[in-house]
């Protein structure tokens, strides 16, 4: 018996299959269609059988899909709760004892394709697609806990390499968190599009831009470094938080002095860096933190 007569027979036999409709019998019908393989193909290894990576087998494009149809249903809609796995074109998770387990296969894919995954293992998790600095791209940014996390256990997320996909990593969160998070996927940001996941400043983040140290130098000494690189400039200045640590205010460069000095940068977009700089004489005194707060990429939750 082929491997594709072995597939029917599972589907025709699943324990708590639905009831064959239309779409079912269309998919029973496109996987009889397919030719079997001339060389024999394990399915089950290296993720292929989700439909994971590229197909380089032309003849089997219809059966793989179709696997990944199957699994995808068998496991993602269980009727006895929340799954232990889960995977479509865009994603798959496996839960493990105290982590999820998250491998990003096309980092494009639409949000609500993330979410599907991310929900049929029982979390509450909202998905934005977002614009992302090249090594970001792929990658899952965050997590973010809009009403703070105040729960047992932890919650973070730590890449795993070696990875043969876009993204491998492991996500900390409790499985019975109650609240909603958000997470980020990185998208290749098109020329000049702000970058999105950057976080806000890092008083241990980037001194160097590509072999040039940016802290302690003047505003005017890194500009003309910057321009020189072919890059354009914008500005923030770095003010002392009320409660301790640092916030920073996007300002105009008519706000900027040229002999004030520069703590730190971070890349805008392809074609811009902006600047942290220690506000010096004539800055004035230090704006309320919530009113100039940049809107972020997690705040607009509307699609």
């Amino acid at each position: 018996m082929s491997d594709i007569d072995n597939l029917v027979r599972a589907i025709d036999l699943a324990p708590h299959a639905p009831d064959q409709g239309p779409g079912a019998r269309d998919l029973r019908a496109a996987i009889m269609a397919t030719p079997p393989p001339r060389n024999r193909l394990s399915w089950l290894s290296g993720g292929k059988a989700l439909g994971l990576g590229r197909a380089r087998w032309p003849v089997l494009i219809s059966a793989v899909t179709a696997v990944a149809v199957a699994v995808a249903i068998g496991v993602g809609l269980p009727s006895g709760g929340p799954a232990t796995e889960y995977a479509n074109a865009a994603v798959s998770i496996t839960k493990a004892d105290d982590y999820f387990s998250v491998t990003i296969t096309d980092p494009t894919a639409d949000h609500r394709r993330f979410e599907e995954a991310f929900r049929a293992v029982g979390l509450n998790v909202t998905v934005k697609v977002i614009p992302a600095a090249p090594d970001e791209v792929g990658t899952l940014i965050g997590p973010i806990v809009p009403k703070g996390f105040t729960w047992h256990g932890s919650i973070g997320v730590q890449s795993v390499t070696p990875c043969a996909s876009a993204f491998c990593g492991k996500v900390w969160m409790p499985a019975d968190f109650p609240d909603r998070v958000v997470f980020g996927v990185g998208r290749p940001a098109k020329p000049g599009e702000p970058y999105a996941g950057n976080p806000a400043y890092d008083p241990s983040g980037e001194e160097s831009l590509d072999g040039y140290t940016v802290r302690g130098k003047t505003v005017a000494a890194v500009r003309t470094e910057v321009h020189r690189r072919g890059l354009k400039v914008g500005y923030r200045l770095l003010w002392p938080h009320p409660d301790g640590g640092f916030f920073d205010q996007t300002v105009p460069a008519d706000r900027i002095k040229d002999g004030w000095i520069v703590n730190g940068f971070r890349e805008h977009s392809s074609d811009t860096v902006d600047l942290y700089v220690i506000p010096g004489p004539g800055a004035g005194p230090a704006p309320d933190p919530l009113k100039v707060a940049a809107p972020q990429w997690y705040d607009d939750l509307t699609d």
